[in-house]
């Protein structure tokens, strides 16, 4: 990371605030991708629903009615699985057919999708993972028949720059994590519209965690659709990210794509490590309204919190969002009266020994 980059962005309060004003991108999935998205549920009965809770305790610091979308009680423990179900479903109808071979790149929860849809719908597949991936997720990978291959790095950019070359080699077909916009569409705009289904408020704002985008971008595109929303006028989303690996709010600073970054130390979200892809950067840009930047402690802080006081076990990946509002919300994510405060919470695949090292970090 070049020194001072954190320093230059906005700082407010504890955390870093910036904007994503690019100019929107033709690259977004198309009203019949969507409308795929909205009937994924359908298509996967044993695709579960985000539960919806009222968080009246936040309200005050976000400044409008604040609620839940937990996510983290999805089948195999993160939302992975709806864009990875999409995205195989989406070839096996293609023209060539169902692909015998995936191959993927992870830190865990996209892997751990990814291995339960090829499953599903009869495919092989292998996961390339850094070594620090937590054990929670690679079991999950192997209890459903993936191939699980270890690289010599805690980097998630060399897991995927080795997957793509496993894939080359294998005569396999690569799947993203997020730049691929069935994934994204499956990720995000099918969240979306259950979320929508069940709230009782439009969404003025919804916070969501930010790696690669895929999840933003896709709520972005989902709600849009949802409310006839003019896409990339109508900004409804906030990214979410760790200080410690930040590459979007980067990549909007500098006005280009950090296509990779090592992470700036430890981090409690290492499901959101690495650069992003210039497409994925402009997607994004195009359709969100800002990135926030946390730092560790606060990561840490919302994993505690959430466990003592909703009873939600949250890996660090998952809890950004609500780590932002915790630190005492921009009065910028504040949304109109009439309108509430979505914060996403995506999955609770975290190792025990990793909590304790949270709980432990809030203590200090």
């Amino acid at each position: 990371m070049v020194a001072g980059d954190q320093i230059a962005i906005a700082k407010q309060g504890r955390m870093r605030v910036v904007p994503a004003r690019l100019s929107l991108s033709s690259s977004l999935p198309d009203s019949v991708l969507l409308e795929s998205a909205r009937t994924l549920r359908a298509r996967y009965p044993m695709l579960i629903p985000p539960s919806i809770v009222r968080a009246k305790d936040l309200d005050a610091r976000v400044g409008a009615q604040t609620f839940l979308a937990v996510e983290s009680q999805q089948l195999t423990g993160s939302f992975k699985v709806r864009g990875a179900l999409l995205a195989l479903e989406s070839l096996s109808s293609g023209a060539h057919g169902r692909p015998k071979h995936v191959v993927a790149a992870s830190a865990g929860n996209h892997g751990a999708g990814v291995a339960f849809a090829a499953s599903t719908l009869g495919i092989v597949a292998t996961i390339v993972v850094p070594r620090n991936a937590p054990r929670s997720k690679t079991d999950k990978m192997r209890d459903a028949g993936a191939t699980v291959i270890t690289v010599a790095t805690d980097s998630y950019d060399d897991a995927e720059v080795e997957a793509k070359r496993l894939a080359v080699r294998s005569d396999a077909m690569f799947l993203s994590p997020y730049d691929d916009l069935a994934v994204l569409a499956g990720n995000g705009a099918s969240l979306a519209f259950d979320i929508v289904e069940q709230l009782e408020i439009a969404p003025g704002r919804v916070i969501a965690p930010f790696g690669g985008g895929g999840l933003a971008t896709g709520l972005a595109c989902g709600l849009a659709h949802a409310y006839g929303d003019e896409l990339g006028k109508v900004r409804r989303v906030w990214g979410a990210q760790s200080e410690a690996s930040c590459a979007m709010a980067l990549s909007l600073k500098r006005g280009r794509a950090v296509l990779a970054l090592a992470c700036d130390g430890p981090t409690f979200a290492e499901g959101l490590e690495g650069g992003i892809s210039e497409a994925a950067y402009k997607r994004a840009g195009g359709v969100i309204d800002a990135m926030v930047v946390v730092d560790e402690r606060s990561i840490a802080r919302a994993m505690v919190w959430s466990e003592d006081v909703l009873g939600l076990r949250l890996e660090g990946s998952a809890a950004v969002g609500l780590a932002a509002v915790l630190d005492g919300a921009p009065p910028t994510l504040a949304p109109s009266h009439d309108e509430g405060v979505v914060i996403v919470l995506t999955g609770r695949n975290v190792d025990d020994a990793r909590f304790a090292e949270a709980r432990a970090r809030v203590a200090v």
